[in-house]
């Protein structure tokens, strides 16, 4: 994507990327496919699969043996962890963490189901593709998270924010002007307090670093009328309500030094302010003296 374009008389203050701690969590979601396939390998080798609670279950499908039912628990590590990524990393994404480990446990399931089909023995392919595999898309997600990283772009000018992103061919812009924005949120966790860094997020009328969640509530009532059976009538109402949200593409996610970006941020609110303020007292000024020359 390409740089910012200034605007006639804009000056930029402040070019942002995220902090290179601060997608930690992503970093920690692959790492631990590097343990999986470690301890996988181990189970292989060492046989322990039998020990598990749902092997004698597993065994029993048409078609497993000792490593399809390796790989069916293996599958399950996968996908239970991918649901702990999704349900507490929902607004960062978690969801496309859960497809990925979804993802890598319905190929590997698949692979080994086709070759225990065409061959007898898939001990020894068992043996290294289960935890090639794994291992394969932990050391692919470590080296993309940083591309993933720096594929955000933070400008802060006098007039606007802008918000760029480019990653696998996916481009995305927003922009916001300051007399827009409404309120100013500024959050640490325990890791970014460590290392300097933080989330930014200017909240806006138009949602802005918020998501909406909906709720529907029905209700009904009924009566015997005679001749007719029974009739009820029913009616619902949709309700919906804001909350922050870390969406990196929405908030600036995870910079260095966040509280001198809200502090520049505050400061170019109260500037823009003013300058509309006496673009108003101009405009009804010039108001008033085409009035007395008329």
């Amino acid at each position: 994507m390409s740089e910012l374009v200034l605007l006639r008389d804009e000056e930029l203050k402040m070019q942002l990327r995220p902090h290179v701690f601060s997608f930690f969590y992503l970093y920690i979601i692959f790492f631990l496919l590097l343990v999986w396939a470690y301890i996988i390998y181990d189970f292989f080798v060492q046989d322990k699969f039998t020990a598990f609670p749902l092997y004698e279950f597993i065994i029993k499908i048409p078609f497993a043996n000792e490593v399809l039912a390796g790989a069916m628990i293996w599958s399950l590590g996968l996908l239970i962890v991918g649901f702990l990524a999704r349900f507490f990393f929902l607004d960062s994404g978690g969801q496309s963490i859960f497809r990925l480990y979804a993802g890598v446990a319905f190929l590997g399931i698949l692979v080994m189901s086709y070759h225990a089909w065409k061959m007898e023995d898939t001990m020894d392919f068992g043996l290294w593709f289960i935890p090639s595999l794994t291992a394969a898309v932990g050391f692919l997600g470590m080296l993309s998270v940083n591309a993933y990283r720096r594929s955000f772009t933070y400008y802060l000018t006098n007039n606007r924010i802008v918000l760029k992103s480019s990653f696998l061919m996916n481009n995305s812009e927003r922009q916001v002007r300051y007399n827009h924005i409404e309120d100013i949120k500024m959050e640490q966790g325990v890791i970014g307090t460590i290392f300097g860094y933080g989330t930014v997020l200017p909240l806006t009328g138009s949602g802005l670093g918020t998501g909406s969640d909906e709720s529907m509530v029905i209700v009904g009532s009924g009566a015997e009328v005679k001749g007719l059976g029974s009739i009820g009538l029913a009616g619902g109402s949709r309700s919906s309500s804001k909350r922050i949200r870390h969406n990196p593409h929405d908030c600036l996610f995870g910079v260095p030094s966040p509280s001198k970006v809200r502090d520049l941020i505050t400061e170019n609110i109260q500037s823009d302010t003013g300058v509309e303020h006496l673009k108003n007292i101009k405009e009804l000024l010039s108001k008033q003296e085409d009035s007395i020359d008329e």
